[in-house]
């Protein structure tokens, strides 16, 4: 495990470290939102947001080995990654958290959207600076 952290830059571990958390908190939110019907009171069909979510999901699994292989590719889809979650919890969820003094579950649900939003954030960025510098460790070698 070792000569694994030591392959792969800090950044890069980062990274991972947040994809993973951000599956912490997506995963069983997404479970949630199925769970209480939401995608059927948005008049959305759940087989296709599931297609959406799954894809999502692979999407980040790909990324994540991607990471592993040292592929720059991981990081753009990480900062994909970190965009697209937060916009869709924040924009999705937070107009009800705001407006409503009891949010489904209580305080564990509002805590899977604002985790969402914060790892994703954290995520973005972390995948931007990690491209920064491995571009410029490309640059070095050359």
């Amino acid at each position: 495990m070792s000569e694994t952290k030591r392959n792969l830059s800090a950044w890069t571990m980062s990274v991972v470290i947040l994809s993973l958390l951000l599956f912490f908190f997506a995963v069983p939110h997404t479970l949630e939102d199925f769970a209480l019907g939401e995608p059927a009171k948005n008049g959305v069909p759940a087989p296709a947001l599931a297609l959406v979510v799954s894809g999502l999901f692979a999407l980040q699994g790909l990324a994540l080995f991607w990471a592993g292989q040292r592929d720059r590719r991981s990081f753009y889809i990480h900062a994909g990654l970190g965009i697209v979650w937060p916009l869709a919890a924040g924009l999705a969820q937070l107009p009800v958290i705001l407006t409503s003094s009891n949010y489904r579950s209580g305080f564990v649900s509002v805590l899977y959207v604002v985790g969402m939003i914060a790892i994703g954030a954290l995520l973005f960025l972390a995948s931007l600076q990690a491209l920064r510098t491995s571009g410029a460790n490309t640059q070095a070698q050359k």
